[in-house]
């Protein structure tokens, strides 16, 4: 750091103050340093000069230290403020901690050496959470603009696509051979596009926590029961099996029961994409006041390396078989809205595992 810096000195004693300054002269650090002897004085000119650092005596006339500090984060100023005071109680330190306080350095002992490097520590610190904090702003504006596009694109798609099933749906009573199959194919992308919306407009719920749930005491051994009903037929065509498990008839779990179908409608389905006409299970325990839904495939099994990343948004494993790579992503954000978690347990060659559990409607 050898740029020169900007330093404000608020103590109400000369004397201290004329220390202060001597030691930061004597550690041959390149600063200009302005004065205050009041909190007052440091509001008033720290609205008209910015400064890189601020040196903060704790008793002030009329104010503390702390106060000080707590109107300056107040008002949206994030210089960093070193505490120099004579006073090292631990409950006046978490106090400064708390009030925005980058670092300490006690009046006792003014060695210049040392003061030099608590302030270019403040200074770097400070630095380094503006940068952060610019980035995150940057990062949530980038988050709005894009929301806001995927809701209007989704609602501008929408209609045409609804328009194309309808139209479809007129044409199948006059359509034969070769025709029909044209047109099945057309229904079949439509679909796949409204899913990819729907996925996309999901997936934006979730990161912002604008996931609803309609919460209430369900039957999670009937929910499973149902998804491998719903999935029978397309296990069939690939000429897999699914089967349901069920320990224990009454697990009554706390949660939003479309919202449960349609995680295993998504893990279901990732087997049913990945296990090529493996068997499927899927079993309802019940381990410490929670719920466990698991779904098992004997399908290729999943890499150590690829492992990490399969509740990832948008990530596709070696096989990239179709999809926006959002169904495993929201799942676990179902799940986690619920108060649960997922867990994958996988080995290649040896099939997959994926897990969640839910709260108990009694425990």
């Amino acid at each position: 750091m050898n740029e020169r810096i900007r330093i404000l000195m608020i103590d109400d004693d000369l004397v201290d103050r004329l220390a202060i300054r001597r030691a930061i002269e004597q550690s041959g650090l390149s600063c200009d340093i302005t004065e205050a002897s009041s909190g007052e004085d440091a509001l008033t000119i720290v609205k008209s000069q910015s400064f890189d650092c601020l040196l903060l005596d704790h008793d002030l006339p009329g104010t503390t230290g702390i106060e000080i500090a707590k109107q300056l984060r107040g008002s949206g100023n994030m210089t960093p403020i070193v505490f120099v005071t004579g006073q090292q109680n631990e409950e006046l330190l978490q106090a400064a901690v708390d009030a925005g306080a980058t670092d300490f350095f006690p009046k006792g002992d003014l060695s210049p050496r040392r003061l030099a490097l608590r302030i270019r520590f403040a200074i770097r610190i400070g630095r380094a959470e503006a940068e952060s904090a610019r980035s995150l702003a940057s990062a949530t504006q980038a988050s709005r603009a894009r929301d806001d596009v995927l809701a209007v694109v989704s609602h501008d798609l929408r209609g045409p696509l609804h328009a194309i099933s309808l139209a479809c749906e007129a044409l199948r009573e006059e359509s034969t051979g070769d025709a029909l199959r044209y047109l099945g194919a057309i229904e079949r992308a439509s679909q796949r596009a409204e899913r990819l919306i729907a996925d996309l407009l999901e997936a934006s719920a979730i990161e912002n926590g604008a996931l609803t749930l309609t919460r209430g005491s369900v039957d999670a051994a009937a929910i499973v029961r149902q998804a491998a009903a719903d999935h029978e037929l397309l296990a069939k065509e690939s000429g897999g099996k699914i089967t349901a498990q069920i320990k224990d008839e009454s697990t009554i779990v706390l949660a939003d029961r479309d919202r449960v179908l349609q995680v295993l409608g998504n893990l279901i389905g990732n087997a049913l994409k990945h296990a090529r006409g493996a068997p499927i299970d899927i079993s309802v325990d019940r381990q410490a006041g929670e719920a466990v839904i698991v779904v098992r495939d004997k399908g290729p099994g999943i890499s150590s390396a690829e492992l990490p990343h399969v509740f990832d948004r948008y990530w596709h494993g070696r096989t990239k078989k179709g999809g926006a790579g959002l169904g495993l992503a929201i799942a676990k954000g179902i799940v986690e809205a619920h108060g649960g978690k997922v867990a994958v347990a996988s080995a290649q060659g040896q099939g997959s595992e994926f897990s969640f559990t839910l709260p108990l409607a009694n425990r």
